[in-house]
């Protein structure tokens, strides 16, 4: 499908597993957009809780999937939503997240033309706590990084790549961004933002996310040498010169900024803890 330059249709894909205590905020933020030519497709993991029922009730498709023992990236999710919709560009997003402004979605389909079918738009965090905040403090340095991800992209492009990697369940996302890089210009969305709704997490939820991830890495690794997404050494040398660049925060935020190191190293050794336990025992599932 060809990029309509005068007025795009957006295919909004969210996953959602027991999200009723986010996902309304993000439904009230598509609601409230200038924009109306878009379609939301919420891919539910069987929730127990009243998701369902919100995403009726906003008007949205809904697709029902099976559940996971253990939580994973929802790469299928987002393939079987982005698979469901007619439209132009595709957006990609969590059911913690919101739109910052009601011109988000006009603004957004202002950035893209034919050199340039994907983009990157900053995810603002607000947490609560000090673990929430810190991780909250690391997320805007990130900007400008190589870090960051591209959550919009045309439909044929996301086609042309074929999809999220569903044999990657770690660092998906970075992956899919260096395989748009291929074929396009990927833009960065300066001055637009999506809010990331942390919530109140506690150093122990995320070092088990941590863990986690760390027992999926191993199909990242193997896969990111194909198109030069990267490497596990790559990604910490970025985030460290992140941090150094961002060093004024330490005068702004000292408090949680001399905290991020710490934190980094111990969500780095929680992940090795999980890589450990996946290639010691690879038909173990651990369920956290």
């Amino acid at each position: 499908m060809g990029l309509n330059q005068l007025s795009p249709t957006f295919g909004i894909v969210v996953p959602t597993s027991n999200a009723a205590s986010h996902l309304e905020h993000l439904l009230i933020s598509i609601t409230n957009q200038t924009c109306t030519e878009y379609t939301v497709v919420i891919v539910d993991q069987t929730s127990q809780d009243s998701t369902a029922a919100l995403a009726q009730r906003y008007g949205c498709s809904l697709i029902t999937v099976p559940t996971t023992k253990r939580y994973v990236p929802p790469s299928r999710s987002r393939n079987i939503g982005a698979a469901s919709v007619h439209c132009d560009i595709l957006l990609h997003l969590d059911a913690d997240m919101e739109m910052a402004s009601p011109d988000f979605l006009e603004r957004l389909a202002g950035l893209f033309d034919a050199d340039h079918q994907a983009a990157v738009v900053e995810e603002v965090d607000s947490a609560e706590g000090f673990w929430g905040k810190c991780k909250a403090l690391e997320r805007s340095c990130y900007p400008g990084s190589g870090l960051e991800a591209a959550r919009a992209v045309t439909a044929e492009l996301f086609s042309a790549v074929g999809g999220y990697s569903e044999e990657i369940t770690t660092g998906e996302d970075l992956f899919i961004t260096r395989q748009y890089e291929h074929l396009t210009k990927v833009r960065r969305a300066n001055g637009l933002h999506i809010k990331h709704n942390l919530g109140r997490p506690s150093l122990r939820s995320m070092l088990r996310k941590k863990i986690s991830y760390g027992t999926a890495a191993h199909g990242y690794l193997r896969k990111a040498r194909e198109v030069g997404a990267p490497s596990a050494a790559s990604i910490i040398w970025a985030s460290v010169m992140a941090y150094v660049r961002n060093w004024r925060l330490i005068v702004s935020d000292p408090f949680h900024y001399l905290a991020i190191a710490p934190l980094r190293v111990a969500e780095l050794f929680a992940t090795l803890i999980g890589m450990f336990v996946r290639y010691a025992d690879p038909r173990r599932l651990i369920c956290f």
